[in-house]
């Protein structure tokens, strides 16, 4: 599991070694210095002529005896610290010291001359203001050396990026790569701080994990070996009943394609049967494109006995890929929300009410409708999943699309926690969270490509697949978005980032398991 943390929690990571352990600040700093150098090695070159600019800060601290290093491992190496020396941390004011114990002088204005490596070091995660004056000015230096052709490097995360939203705090360095330390930062991941961050490097420093007791990190993620590990595994001598059965309400009339795309994917996923709801002018269509499915279908309205048939003999509910808003939609919803348990357990193992997927227009019906709202937290807690892209979120929340993009780790933990279920919320970077406390998931895998009509159908129907194979929902959400981004990095490196289609991410379903089998 690869931790995500906040500013604040790096800071209490960093007291912890410290106060606890008894390692001093100067170690951590050489430290990390050492591992930025290590890095910066592999673009030396032959005469390389390197630039450290340093804040005031202990980022600063960091950039002088990243520059310091590398000097006496025979680089070229200027010294520049724009900003007022009367405020340097004590850190930073002893690199100062050792510098020109060495030799070297720190200037105060930049020279005119050309850099193959920029090493920015101005601000750290700790920058919480706009950026402005001497280091604006700084910055646009920074800038506009990387434009002539300099690796722009950044300490810990590129100057000018909030750690905790990847905001823009006024203007930022733009860096061709990021050395962070111990752990990357939510900054480093959230655009537009990820455009701004390059390529990321994370080095241990030694911290303790111990130090999670006195708070827990903000987000995770998986790596990869961690998430084909993470895969359902697999009964020899299992039927399709044993890999679960999944109702999926889904399509309007005449609107076909999300129900298919979305079964199909529910079956690619690993489950075994596949039964959907839908207005009986997709019958002929679905049949063609997904014969494995079973289908129950009506006109006008569903038969309200009919549907309960289909959902008590379902392990797991996928609900509101294409059903648009009619009435029609609103009663399955209805229906499917407002059920009990059966006595005798047959709605899901021990008793409990099936785990549900909603997506697409079932959101947009509970964002509208009091009473959906009402039954959505009625149900059973953390048995439903929520899918929502940022417009639906917006009108699950109500919050503004500012407020929104202004802290989504926040905003997503909220909505999870006021319905008492599990939200994923789908972005450029998706984010999950479960109504109880503990970290965000975080997802690091997708692009841009996947931006594409069906791609949350086929999301919501590899959840729906792995529910089926008895994940627990939260672990289920966030499995099905780590691998759903993965799809589509396998259908972008097959096609490219401008072709990739729905149907793509489900084909390439089979080859990202296939890592796993190998």
């Amino acid at each position: 599991m690869q931790y995500i943390v906040t500013a604040e929690e790096m800071k209490c990571y960093e007291n912890f070694v410290l106060e606890k352990v008894g390692i001093s600040s100067l170690l951590l700093m050489e430290r990390a210095a050492m591992e930025m150098a290590d890095v910066l090695m592999r673009y030396r070159k032959k005469n390389t002529r390197i630039l450290a600019v340093a804040g005031t800060g202990n980022n600063g601290g960091d950039a002088l005896a990243v520059g310091r290093i590398l000097a006496q491992r025979g680089a070229e190496v200027c010294f520049y610290m724009p900003g007022d020396c009367r405020k340097m941390s004590r850190e930073t004011r002893k690199q100062v010291s050792v510098l020109r114990k060495y030799g070297f002088s720190i200037l105060r204005k930049l020279p005119e001359a050309e850099y193959d490596i920029v090493i920015d070091g101005l601000f750290g995660t700790g920058l919480s203001r706009e950026v402005a004056g001497v280091y604006k000015r700084a910055v646009d230096e920074i800038n506009g050396l990387g434009k002539k052709g300099a690796l722009v490097a950044s300490v810990d995360i590129p100057s000018g990026v909030c750690a905790d939203t990847g905001g823009i705090l006024g203007c930022c360095v733009q860096a061709d790569i990021t050395v962070t330390f111990e752990y990357a930062k939510l900054g480093h991941y959230l655009y537009p701080g990820r455009e701004a961050a390059g390529k990321l490097f994370v080095r241990g420093i030694g911290l303790d994990r111990r130090a999670f007791s006195l708070k827990q990190p903000s987000c995770f993620s998986f790596y990869g070996q961690e998430l084909r590990e993470l895969l359902p595994q697999r009964d020899p001598a299992g039927h399709k009943g044993v890999f679960g059965r999944v109702a999926l309400i889904a399509g309007s009339k005449d609107m076909a394609g999300a129900a298919v795309l979305c079964g199909r994917s529910v079956l690619r996923t690993g489950a075994g049967m596949v039964k959907i709801i839908t207005p009986d002018t997709n019958r002929g269509i679905i049949q063609r494109a997904l014969p494995e499915a079973m289908l129950y279908t009506y006109r006008g309205l569903a038969d309200p006995e009919k549907v309960e048939e289909t959902l008590s003999w379902a392990d797991v509910i996928v609900a509101g890929p294409g059903m648009g808003k009619g009435k029609a939609a609103e009663e399955l919803i209805l229906q499917a929300l407002t059920r009990r348990r059966q006595k005798d357990g047959t709605d899901g193992a021990q008793g409990h009410l099936p785990p549900m997927v909603l997506d697409a227009d079932a959101l947009n019906l509970i964002a509208e409708k009091e009473k959906l709202r009402d039954a959505v937290c009625a149900y059973e807690r953390r048995r439903i999943i929520l899918t929502p892209h940022p417009g639906e979120f917006t009108r699950l929340s109500g919050l503004s699309m500012e407020e929104y993009k202004q802290n989504r780790q926040r905003a997503v933990r909220e909505l999870a926690q006021r319905f008492g279920c599990i939200v994923a919320g789908k972005d450029a970077v998706t984010m999950a969270a479960a109504a109880q406390s503990g970290p965000v998931f975080l997802n690091l895998t997708g692009n841009d490509g996947m931006a594409t009509a069906g791609s949350g159908d086929v999301l919501a129907g590899m959840i729906g697949g792995l529910l089926a194979q008895k994940l627990a929902p939260y672990e289920a959400a966030c499995l099905g978005i780590c691998l759903h981004g993965s799809c589509g990095d396998a259908a972008a490196a097959a096609k490219n980032r401008y072709s990739v289609t729905a149907s793509d991410l489900i084909e390439e379903i089979c080859h990202v398991f296939n890592v796993r089998e190998g």
